[in-house]
């Protein structure tokens, strides 16, 4: 258990780190509708290969370092475990931030927030619930992890409405959106590779 909690503080800290060197990426570098489709899975050393897919690599790559990760399974299992822990921490410190600042427009932009992070757990545990019952192979599973990013952008969204204020949590936005999209990117990959190795071969040409 030590060594779980000890390895699970080591992840936060390297999430953090990764959040940083990739927050330092030029626009060009972040996108926001699909992984890239040039590359499969074709054999071992899977880990690293789904993680040179996503955009966010540093911080998948921190998602292998957690005990039992060892399969595609599980790394898509971890990073849906660690972006619900960081959209129930999102909605902790709005929530936190809102008995004190809820007035005007903040209210009605700290329940946004607080509905949105709450939306991105509810939407990351009908993805766990789906993995652990069909696998990886159900057609709904990017369907359900599209739906949680689309809700971890919703804070983001809801400040835009009112340009005048500045976001108090600005960087907890961009984080929380960057793990929770490389979920779907891990889900993505991970299906990729799992249908070109599914593919039957053709008949031999002699």
């Amino acid at each position: 258990m030590e060594r779980f909690i000890g390895a699970s503080l080591g992840l936060l800290l390297l999430l953090a780190s990764a959040a940083a060197v990739e927050g330092r990426m030029g626009p060009a570098a972040v996108f926001h509708n699909s992984v890239p489709t040039n590359h499969v899975l074709t054999g071992g050393g899977e880990l690293p290969r789904i993680c040179d897919q996503v955009r966010f690599k540093a911080i998948c790559r921190g998602f292998t370092k957690l005990p039992g990760v060892a399969t595609p399974r599980q790394l898509l299992l971890a990073s849906i475990r660690v972006a619900s822990d960081k959209a129930r921490e999102a909605k902790l410190r709005v929530e936190e931030y809102a008995r004190t600042h809820a007035a005007g427009p903040m209210k009605s932009i700290t329940d946004t927030c607080r509905e949105g992070y709450d939306s991105v757990v509810q939407s990351l545990e009908e993805t766990r619930q789906l993995v652990e019952a069909r696998g990886t192979d159900s057609g709904d599973l990017n369907f359900k992890v599209s739906d949680a990013v689309t809700h971890a952008d919703e804070c983001k969204d809801a400040f835009a409405d009112f340009p005048e204020i500045k976001s108090p949590f600005a960087a907890m936005q961009q984080n929380v959106f960057r793990i929770v999209d490389n979920v779907l990117n891990i889900a993505a990959v991970v299906q990729q590779g799992k249908a070109h190795r599914a593919k039957p071969l053709g008949p031999h040409v002699h």
